[in-house]
């Protein structure tokens, strides 16, 4: 009751007060608590968000600190693959001053027409010896050597002003199935330093013969770096590094020319004598009006001509006035797969004579 309430008060409180002070004190409480209820209730509410909200603050500011420091480390592995790359540029620059040193005095001479010389998948580091053919990496050498004997006798027969070296892929043989890689001789390290070499040296020979040396690259299926084709990334190719390499090693050469005209790893635009070539491997576009048409409206324009290799035989094709020329291999044949598949094609690389006007002959040389 009221009344023992006030009894427990005033002891507590060591007041003489009558039930009436304390139970209208309490009428005036809850009439003031009842009218303030939603504040009340809300405030709790109110404090139990802000703490929320707190939490996720600082959880935001522990990413942005991870995100941070995720940032600043790939910049310095950035940075410091900057740094390498600008020091190995500078070495094989060094290296092929010493040892491709020759007489950088230009060549005076003029004429009507160019060649495009047509480089597409040497394979080196490939080995086999079967009733269909044989191949290593001295033998590519030999037929480099032929090759370029062939060159300059085209040359001098056209009296060729210019080369246009196409390095149309497959450079390497890579290791893109256990059949490859049982069949190659050398690791991925020792082919990007040998088809380096071979085609540094190719160049540099061309360049005492002509008066300017310009080099395209476009990248192959066999250079990619993972072997299934739809885990691999497109730009991820060696044939990439090897022209790179090239780059670097003829810097000192006043007439050797690598060329800037890349769509991406893969396509590659050159304009010899008012002309367009497109330069592709030939594992994304064949020789078929469906894909010549595909590969005009993807570049947004109509080239004279498409080069290409990845075939490994010579061919000569035209779509609606769009010419498509495929040239061979430096491999031959003899290997596993053209042993089961029966494939049979001597080793050849193609020759082009261009003018003004397009392409005046063309020389689909046969390498022994």
């Amino acid at each position: 009751t009221w009344d023992d309430i006030a009894k427990i008060m005033n002891e507590l409180t060591g007041k003489q007060c009558g039930e009436s002070k304390y139970r209208k004190d309490f009428k005036s409480f809850q009439r003031m608590y009842d009218a303030n209820l939603d504040t009340l209730t809300d405030f709790g509410n109110y404090t139990e968000a802000v703490m929320e909200q707190r939490r996720e603050l600082e959880k935001a500011k522990i990413q942005f600190r991870d995100e941070r420091n995720a940032w600043n480390k790939q910049n310095y592995l950035e940075a410091r693959v900057e740094k390498d790359l600008d020091y190995l540029g500078e070495a094989l620059q060094r290296i092929g001053r010493i040892s491709f040193n020759v007489d950088c005095s230009p060549i005076s001479m003029n004429s009507d027409n160019d060649l495009i010389v047509c480089l597409s998948d040497l394979h080196i580091g490939e080995c086999f010896d079967s009733f269909l053919g044989k191949y290593d990496s001295d033998i590519a050498k030999k037929r480099l050597d032929q090759y370029f004997n062939e060159i300059i006798k085209i040359g001098k027969r056209h009296n060729s002003e210019n080369v246009y070296v196409n390095l149309l892929g497959d450079q390497i043989n890579g290791n893109i199935r256990l059949t490859v890689q049982l069949g190659n001789r050398e690791n991925i390290i020792d082919q990007i330093k040998l088809a380096s070499e071979y085609i540094t040296s190719f160049c540099v020979e061309l360049s005492q013969h002509f008066k300017q040396v310009y080099i395209s690259s476009v990248s192959g299926n066999h250079s990619r770096i993972t072997p299934k084709k739809e885990d691999a990334l497109k730009d991820e190719r060696l044939d990439d590094l090897i022209s790179w390499i090239v780059e670097q090693m003829t810097k000192h050469i006043i007439n050797i020319n690598v060329l800037e005209t890349n769509l991406d790893t893969g396509l590659s635009i050159i304009n010899v004598r008012g002309q367009e070539y497109v330069n592709c491997h030939g594992d994304y576009d064949f020789m078929n009006q469906s894909s010549v048409g595909k590969l005009v409206l993807a570049i947004g324009r109509i080239p004279y001509a498409v080069l290409s290799g990845h075939r490994h035989t010579p061919a000569y094709q035209e779509f609606n006035n769009v010419k498509f020329i495929q040239s061979g291999t430096l491999a031959s044949c003899g290997d596993d797969y053209t042993v089961s598949k029966r494939l049979a094609n001597k080793a050849n690389q193609t020759v082009l004579v261009c003018n003004n006007k397009g392409i005046e002959c063309i020389y689909n040389v046969d390498l022994s």
